[in-house]
């Protein structure tokens, strides 16, 4: 709630007027009436700077509490984003893509291997999604880069 100062006094004097000077042309009652309202418009000031200074602890405490809140969605970001890592390493270990232990998978049926063929062949590997660190060893056998006599 804001309040408006009262309409300053209408200035009787040719100059322009102070509180004073404008007094001078007031009655007593019309200047006890003054004294009154300014009291009152006090109290009213003093209860909206007590208003306002709890409204302001809030807002501060509201502001730290946006803070913590980010924080918090920060940390289980990050963990949410770790446990997606580790659920696509466990897939790919599932399905002998990645591991720590050597040796082919065994498997229930022979797929029957394609006969050689001369055709030109054409592979593309993209290593740009599900990235792992660590250290990996890879062996290419059948390929090479120098012609064969």
């Amino acid at each position: 709630r804001v309040l408006a100062p009262p309409p300053a006094p209408p200035s009787l004097g040719g100059s322009p007027s102070t509180l004073t000077m404008a007094g001078e042309h007031l009655t007593a009652a019309e200047l006890r009436a003054r004294i009154e309202e300014q009291r009152a418009l006090r109290v009213t000031l003093q209860e909206d700077r007590s208003t306002l200074t709890r409204e302001l602890e809030e807002a501060k405490e509201r502001q730290q509490l946006r803070r913590e809140l980010e924080q918090e969605s920060r940390i289980n970001a990050g963990i949410r984003a770790s446990n997606g890592v580790k659920g696509r390493i466990r897939i790919r270990i599932d399905n002998d893509e990645a591991g720590d232990l050597d040796g082919t998978p065994q498997q229930t049926e022979q797929k029957p291997k394609p006969a050689p063929s001369s055709t030109l062949a054409k592979s593309t590997v993209s290593y740009a999604s599900d990235v792992v660190k660590r250290e990996y060893v890879w062996e290419v056998q059948g390929l090479s880069w120098l012609e064969q006599q």
